[in-house]
């Protein structure tokens, strides 16, 4: 059996941030980035890079699941336009490859991995590196960020094969 390499996205069109972790039940660290665009460009450029960026992660390795945060607050309507693209191209890349998308909203992440759901950025960090044994906190903020989705996944595994087992929704 083929393991299983979940992505999770932390979605911007300033910075997107990728995390891919192996594992369902003990997790471990395959790699983490930070896709940046210029903030001059035009939205198609920024976002044909996002795509190109994340063709070359899927090309280099298995993913079996991808999860991204879904948008939450955004300070200005044009922001969340920007970033609800950037998360369009996610999907399209994963369809793409056969890969099914979940979205957790940032509460979710929070609770899934730091235990409440107001924990600040500090403490997920703190438990992104506790949970993938590893020496400090991912950098860039983004995707330790992404790593973060990609824990609450996996941990949400056994609920979310509930849920389709009940037929709920």
């Amino acid at each position: 059996m083929l393991p299983v390499l979940t992505l999770g996205i932390d979605p911007g069109t300033a910075r997107f941030g990728l995390g891919l972790i192996e594992g369902d039940r003990e997790l471990h660290h395959v790699a983490h980035d930070c896709l940046t665009t210029p903030a001059g460009q035009p939205l198609g450029s920024r976002l044909a890079r996002i795509r190109d960026g994340l063709q070359q992660l899927f090309d280099r390795h298995a993913v079996t699941d991808v999860a991204i945060e879904r948008l939450g607050y955004a300070r200005r309507l044009t922001s969340a336009v920007d970033v609800s693209h950037a998360i369009g191209i996610a999907h399209l890349v994963a369809a793409d490859h056969g890969v099914p998308v979940e979205e957790y909203a940032p509460r979710e992440i929070k609770l899934a991995v730091a235990g409440y759901g107001g924990a600040d950025k500090d403490s997920v960090q703190e438990m992104v590196r506790r949970f993938l044994n590893l020496d400090r906190p991912p950098r860039p903020d983004h995707a330790a960020d992404a790593l973060a989705v990609a824990i609450c996944h996996v941990n949400s595994y056994e609920a979310r094969a509930l849920e389709r087992q009940v037929g709920v929704r």
